[in-house]
């Protein structure tokens, strides 16, 4: 990885949306909806408090700086723009 986030933004690898229903229906890409969960790649170098890399996060749909880095679609996201992360069940 060769990107890093200035200021207060995360770099994530966005989830991509199931492409079946869960009757087995196919969802056509222009029917589907821009996931809103991805996996945190890289951080600032003062750090994200409370984030870690590799972390899952929700984040508000339709946010972030889309950007190419060796043709994988990458999200910048400011910190303020991300609502959760996943953890374990007994961490809450």
């Amino acid at each position: 990885m060769n990107i890093q986030p200035l200021n207060d933004f995360i770099l994530v690898r966005p989830v991509e949306a199931e492409q079946k229903t869960a009757s087995g229906l196919f969802v056509p890409d222009t029917a589907r909806e821009k996931p809103s969960i991805g996996v945190v790649l890289a951080v600032p170098s003062g750090g994200a408090e409370g984030l870690a890399l590799g972390e899952k996060v929700v984040y508000r749909a339709n946010s972030g700086e889309e950007i190419r880095d060796n043709g994988e679609k990458l999200l910048l996201i400011q910190a303020s723009e991300l609502l959760a992360k996943y953890v374990e069940a007994d961490a809450i």
